[in-house]
């Protein structure tokens, strides 16, 4: 009896022994020991204040992200997401080459997995450290409303402090807040967020680079504008057998800008007097638009220096006479609404015209329009004003008349 209790408890312990190998073997098979990659997975920068106390920074030349390799169970590792897991570099163990050992740490399941990074670093350059202050540049986008221009833009605060790699804070060449006055009829208070631009205008980026402020209050102030004309006087009269022909500049108008009362005194803006005296050739004159002088309280909505110089230019030629004969078949007999029967009695009439030499070689019969009224006379017969068409830079001397017999 005790040989056969001995032999059944030989039995069962083989068959525990047996279970369990088995079972290893099952969990083996059917659970085994995997390797899974990770990719591109963000790595965060730990310490690096030690770099203050050396007035320096750096930036990344390689290594933002990491690749690594992870083994464990496959129940485990197949479920497992890059979010599991967190990336870092710590800048107090860079080496000489400025090189920093980047360690992933498994967030889940860390003492069932292992970790390869394959010894992989971030990569720095250390640059020193630069503080400096600029001032902000308004930049105004669109147009306000018609008759409305921007007259003032005030920026809270307008100087800027800002600090980051010297290449970088070297690289900029202005801060600027951008305001759209597009439609705009009042004024407007703003705030707005600072960008940083280099010297061809290209935006910088902040990513390295640290403001003070980012966002700063912009006031836009905005007035009342007026489209009026330039005006030019001259003075004296040009040398015998010369005249004054026309007088030209440009700008032939300018806009202005103030408060309504003082917009509403003004019609035009003179220019300096042009003196013509005894002259026989053009007389020109250049004026600075910074030299204009304009009333108290307005100002032109173009900065003096985009206006340039306006250049004021008086012809002054010879003067020439000339008689013209007008066929009396060419005057044009007006509202003759009762269809009168006219005869002329010459087949031809005179003008004398005097002006600049180069108008009055020019000026053709047509050009002259004469005509008569004819609703003025009845029948009979009439001594009658011939009408003619004023020609620029040319006079008519004298009245032009003819006589008529209407029927």
């Amino acid at each position: 009896m005790k040989e056969k209790i001995g032999n059944n408890l030989v039995l069962k312990i083989f068959s525990v022994i047996f279970a369990f190998f088995l079972w290893v073997f099952v969990i083996n098979v059917d659970n085994p020991v995997i390797t899974r990659s990770f990719s591109d997975v963000p790595v965060d920068m730990l310490n690096e204040q030690v770099l203050d106390d050396l007035n320096q920074t750096y930036t990344i030349e390689d290594g933002e992200t990491v690749s690594f390799t992870v083994r464990g169970k496959k129940d485990i590792v197949d479920q497992l997401k890059k979010t599991d897991f967190r990336a870092t570099a710590d800048v107090s163990s860079m080496s000489d080459v400025h090189a920093i050992p980047i360690q992933v740490d498994a967030l889940k399941y860390k003492e069932q997995l292992e970790i390869d990074t394959g010894n992989a670093t971030v990569k720095v350059v250390l640059e020193d450290l630069k503080n400096d202050q600029f001032p902000v540049t308004v930049r105004i986008k669109g147009e306000p409303a018609s008759g409305y221009t921007v007259t003032d833009q005030t920026a809270s605060p307008n100087l800027v402090s800002v600090s980051g790699p010297k290449s970088m804070i070297n690289r900029i060449d202005e801060i600027v807040a951008e305001v759209d006055v597009s439609g705009l009829k009042k004024d407007v208070t703003t705030t707005q967020t600072l960008k940083c631009y280099d010297a061809d205008g290209d935006e910088i980026s902040q990513d390295t680079i640290t403001l003070d402020t980012t966002q700063i209050s912009v006031h836009v102030q905005l007035s009342r504008t007026k489209t009026v004309p330039f005006s030019v006087k001259t003075q004296g009269s040009p040398a015998d057998g010369y005249i004054l022909g026309s007088v030209s500049y440009d700008p032939k108008k300018i806009e202005i800008t103030g408060n309504a009362d003082d917009l509403a005194k003004i019609d035009e803006i003179e220019l300096e007097t042009l003196d013509i005296s005894d002259s026989t050739e053009d007389v020109e004159k250049t004026i600075k638009a910074s030299d204009i002088k304009l009333p108290d309280g307005i100002s032109f909505v173009q900065d003096t220096s985009d206006i340039g110089n306006i250049v004021i230019r008086a012809n002054i030629e010879k003067q020439k006479e000339r008689t013209i004969e007008i066929p009396v078949s060419q005057i044009t007999l007006e509202n003759n609404t009762k269809n009168y029967d006219v005869t002329f009695a010459d087949k031809n009439i005179e003008v004398n015209i005097t002006g600049l030499q180069s108008a009055v070689d020019d000026v053709e019969v047509k050009d002259l329009k004469p005509r008569i009224d004819m609703s003025l006379y009845q029948k009979g017969t009439h001594t009658v004003q011939v009408q003619l068409a004023e020609i620029d830079n040319v006079s008519i001397r004298g009245n032009v008349s003819t006589t008529i017999t209407v029927k």
